[in-house]
């Protein structure tokens, strides 16, 4: 009897693992430190917290977030990429657990992931706030770096914030700098 409560066990643990993790297709861009599976899911994140539209016409995949994620994920350090990517998977895997709606994230309706995002940032449980705040700042660290978002958020850089006559001076840029999305040339 023991043996066959085994063998099910087993078997229904290789049924959700396959379910989970599998059905995502080839990725859409050859990132170097996400998966297509995690692509997918931060695209459907992005377009959740920002959707095509929104107030702002550009939505976070238009905007280059996935792009953008890759490069911030490979400026981390080894343990925090692991986390990152931990961070994707729960993201990706929870709703099945907290709900309201059942299923993965990525093959949630907008206003299923909404809902579930919403519950991620009220809950009682520390651990799904902290998830949601994370995925909340990277995501619209990403989508703030378009320029179009910026213009339409009129946001031009302030030279002399105080207004001390001073202008300070302009920042150099760094890291990995976008077009469309894609990586074209890293500046150090």
């Amino acid at each position: 009897m023991m043996l066959y409560v085994t063998l099910a066990f087993a078997l229904l643990t290789s049924m959700l693992l396959v379910a989970a993790f599998s059905g995502y297709g080839p990725s859409a861009a050859k990132l170097r430190w996400l998966s297509g599976r995690e692509q997918t899911i931060v695209a459907a994140a992005a377009d959740a917290m920002f959707p095509p539209h929104g107030p702002i016409p550009v939505s976070g995949t238009e905007a280059g977030a996935v792009a953008y994620f890759d490069a911030y994920v490979g400026r981390q350090a080894p343990a925090q990429r692991f986390l990152v990517h931990l961070m994707l998977t729960f993201v990706e895997l929870s709703p099945v657990i907290f709900g309201p709606d059942r299923g993965r994230f990525s093959k949630l309706q907008h206003p299923a992931q909404l809902r579930f995002l919403d519950g991620m940032a009220k809950s009682r449980i520390y651990f799904r706030r902290v998830v949601f705040i994370s995925l909340r700042a990277m995501l619209t660290m990403a989508y703030l770096a378009d320029a179009r978002v910026a213009r339409a958020m009129n946001m031009v850089a302030d030279r002399d914030p105080f207004g001390l006559g001073k202008e300070v001076p302009a920042i150099q840029p760094s890291g990995p700098r976008l077009r469309a999305g894609v990586v074209v040339a890293e500046v150090r």
